[in-house]
């Protein structure tokens, strides 16, 4: 299998499969997405947009279609998935890019939440962004996956009618009818360890979220990460560690493993019941693997868990 790598958007991306000019493409596209959708870099555009406040917002294509499906998703999810906790997150440490975290940020404070209020307006002939409150929008995993995504789609429009993107491990992959693809999915504290993997028999996305790999210490003494329940404004703290999903595309399921992971097993699996193009395979805080939903959508061999 032909692979490539390249480091951006602080992770890796990997291509499989992919002729050289795809490649290249591929490069081009994630590098121009973080120059503009990274809130730690203080000249991107995201940064600029949440810097403004009440002000309607000029977006680029790339800015406000991120954003836009962000949104869909903070409201299909009924905010569980909240792409407007930048503020939280710097609040409780997180502000700067993970690799330059100190082990103890100078300040501890207590985050606070915006009311329940419908927090920006999107105005689609304008391409216009207004934040109506004081919030700060962090798109973190969900701008690798939709950035996967889209490239993904414009590759297949080009004639590339099999292969693979993975961004930090989350994967979009397509054409399975012509290369089947087995996706493993580790133990988030014992990387080389193999806790379960799936042979995908249909074009997916596959994202994986876990508590484990951005944590911090604070001043105080307290570990933090960086995935925080919209409903308290801190870290997560529900039955889970780390939960996988599969979904039609890598951009869904990039929302819906953040909304597992803070939900929990069983909520998850009742808030979630009726969405019938998705799957489940999560990892709890007693090292049980267990699986659900709709796996027979995406493999024909269910999932092989490793003891």
């Amino acid at each position: 299998m032909q692979q490539t790598a390249f480091t951006c958007m602080n992770t890796t991306i990997r291509t499989f499969d992919l002729p050289a000019e795809s490649v290249r493409k591929i490069t081009h596209l994630f590098k121009k997405s973080e120059r503009t959708l990274s809130r730690f870099n203080q000249t991107s555009e995201l940064s600029q947009l949440n810097n403004t406040k009440n002000i309607p917002f000029l977006c680029s294509s790339i800015l406000f279609e991120a954003i836009r499906i962000a949104d869909f998703y903070y409201a299909v999810t009924k905010g569980i998935y909240n792409p407007y906790l930048g503020k939280q997150l710097i609040a409780l440490g997180y502000d700067r890019s993970f690799e330059l975290l100190e082990a103890n940020p100078d300040e501890e404070a207590s985050p606070s939440l915006n009311a329940n209020i419908r927090p920006l307006l999107i105005d689609a002939g304008m391409r216009s962004i207004t934040l109506k409150q004081d919030i700060q929008i962090d798109l973190g995993g969900i701008a690798k996956g939709w950035t996967a995504q889209c490239i993904a789609e414009l590759l297949q429009e080009d004639g590339i009618r099999t292969g693979a993107i993975s961004a930090g491990g989350d994967i979009c992959a397509w054409g399975l009818e012509y290369k089947k693809r087995v996706v493993k999915i580790d133990h988030p504290r014992r990387t080389e360890e193999t806790i379960a993997s799936i042979e995908l028999h249909r074009d997916a996305g596959i994202a994986t979220s876990s508590i484990v790999k951005r944590n911090w210490v604070t001043a105080g003494g307290r570990r933090h990460h960086h995935i925080l329940d919209p409903r308290t404004g801190m870290p997560s703290t529900s039955n889970l560690i780390q939960a996988t999903v599969i979904a039609p595309t890598l951009t869904e399921a990039e929302a819906m493993a953040k909304c597992m992971l803070i939900l929990g097993w069983e909520e998850g699996l009742k808030r979630f019941n009726d969405n019938k193009n998705i799957a489940f395979i999560v990892l709890t805080e007693e090292d049980r693997c267990l699986s659900g939903g709709n796996l027979h959508l995406y493999t024909n061999e269910g999932v092989k868990q490793y003891e």
